[in-house]
């Protein structure tokens, strides 16, 4: 669920000011609700025309290019006609840019300064750097159901002997093999650790992204699951790995992945379930809105309508098959709210183009993911299980999970269930102040290394 927040993206292109004025690397602060976004801009001169890529280094976001840009004097406008946005900013000094950027009718301070290369990346310590002293080679392996060839890595420690095995199960939104956001790449860093101490790990680019094939838009959370599967089966015939010990650590919903492979025929000899979905889906979703939308600022009354609204919405989509006539309901639902928050500032056909935009989010893959029972399949796994959560999670709220966890797998006798509440970490397993989604990319840490001690000593004394 990590991609279920608000991402700004931007394009730049020709900057028409003088060579001594632009050029160079400008940056600034962005403020959002909840924290900031910073925002790098890198200007240069080709053939007597300027030129600018953009990045948005918490992200991972590097070198877009830009759509159009206006100068007229000192003034400048950058028009962002691909996600409605319009920047215009003065030069006031050679090395300041007073400006204002304007989106869905909110206008945002954003003040740029030139700076050094030096600042055009965020700190991100713990991500691995070679050589490593485990072997690292590229892998690929079919999903024999689908016709989809996927790719990734494969870690094994040097040495003889068979290896205890895991492969990672990203989350929701298309993720590279490194699961990587915000520059961090958190499933290098397990890889890493886990491989360091003895354990074969397998990470893989989703479908459609980086060197797998597929389509990630087309896909649904069972279609995740059947190459989960696919990588079970291959890593099981590996050479040096120890077919009885081959387990899936699955984050967020790669963490409904597991036990719904588990269900089937190519069932895991262990589990790790970090972050995982196990309450129902429409009830996670509005304890989530609800957790971040208190840390970011927002008032009751807008709290209290956002959720209702978001249960008549969902409740639509679980109430019998969705058509077009239950999405133009949905769509209904998302105006009235819209009309209640402008107070009659907008204009009615404004409102319905920022509900059509909401709707865009209720695409296949949602639709399947909101009607997913994760208690039906937590309640066919066997096996050894961990499940863990950090206490500072805004996305899957800890106790209501672990709660649920427990009353299916822990009294399961098929099931030997180990659940943790890590203090202070938050969905991406990082120590946070507040949890909140606008931290991630602020925080240097990619991962706890004692949440990575854990899961290795559980996976060590399988």
């Amino acid at each position: 669920m990590k991609k279920h927040f608000l991402i700004l993206f931007i394009a730049l292109s020709a900057v028409s000011v003088s060579a001594q004025q632009m050029q160079g690397i400008w940056a600034g602060s962005l403020k959002i609700p909840g924290g900031q976004v910073d925002i790098i801009f890198n200007i240069s001169q080709e053939a007597n025309v300027y030129q600018a890529t953009m990045d948005i280094p918490a992200q991972g976001a590097k070198g877009i290019r830009a759509s159009s840009v206006a100068q007229d004097g000192k003034r400048i406008t950058i028009n962002l006609d691909a996600i409605k946005v319009v920047y215009a900013g003065e030069m006031v000094s050679d090395s300041l840019v007073n400006g204002e950027w304007q989106q869905s009718g909110m206008k945002l301070p954003l003040n740029l300064a030139r700076t050094d290369a030096a600042k055009a990346g965020p700190n991100r310590p713990q991500t691995p750097k070679s050589p490593f002293p485990y072997e690292a080679k590229e892998v690929s392996f079919e999903n024999k159901k689908s016709g989809i060839k996927l790719a990734g890595t494969l870690t094994v420690p040097r040495g003889n002997g068979t290896f205890p095995a895991v492969i990672l199960v990203s989350g929701s939104g298309p993720q590279n093999r490194d699961s990587e956001i915000f520059g961090h790449k958190s499933f290098a860093v397990i890889a890493d650790y886990l491989t360091r101490n003895g354990i074969a790990v397998l990470r893989y680019d989703d479908r459609g992204v980086g060197q797998s094939g597929g389509a990630f838009s087309k896909a649904l959370t069972y279609d995740f699951a059947e190459d989960a599967a696919a990588a079970l089966e291959y890593l099981r015939a590996e050479q040096k790995m120890n077919p009885k010990k081959v387990g899936l650590i699955g984050h967020s919903e790669g963490g409904l992945v597991g036990p719904i492979v588990a269900s089937g025929n190519s069932s895991p000899d262990f589990l790790v379930l970090l972050a995982a979905p196990a309450m129902e889906i429409d009830e996670l979703m509005l304890e989530q809105a609800r957790l971040i939308g208190e840390k970011s600022g927002a008032s009751a009354d807008n709290l209290k309508l956002q959720a209702e609204t978001n249960a008549k919405a969902f409740a639509l989509l679980k109430n019998g098959p969705v058509t077009d006539s239950t999405l133009k309901k949905i769509e209904d639902v998302f105006v009235g709210q819209l009309t209640a928050l402008s107070k009659g500032s907008a204009t009615e056909t404004a409102i319905r183009q920022q509900a059509k935009q909401i709707m865009k989010t209720f695409n296949p893959w949602f639709i399947g993911f909101m009607n997913l029972k994760p208690k039906e399949y937590l309640g066919k796994v066997t096996g050894p299980v961990l499940a863990l959560n950090g206490s500072k999670d805004l996305q899957v709220p800890p106790k209501q999970n672990l709660e649920v966890m427990r009353n299916i797998l822990g009294k399961n006798p098929k099931v030997q269930l180990t659940a943790m509440e890590l203090p202070d970490l938050n969905h991406l397993f990082q120590t946070a102040n507040t949890g909140n989604v606008s931290e991630y990319g602020q925080i240097e840490e990619t991962f706890s290394p004692t949440a990575l001690k854990i899961i290795s000593d559980w996976i060590l004394m399988r």
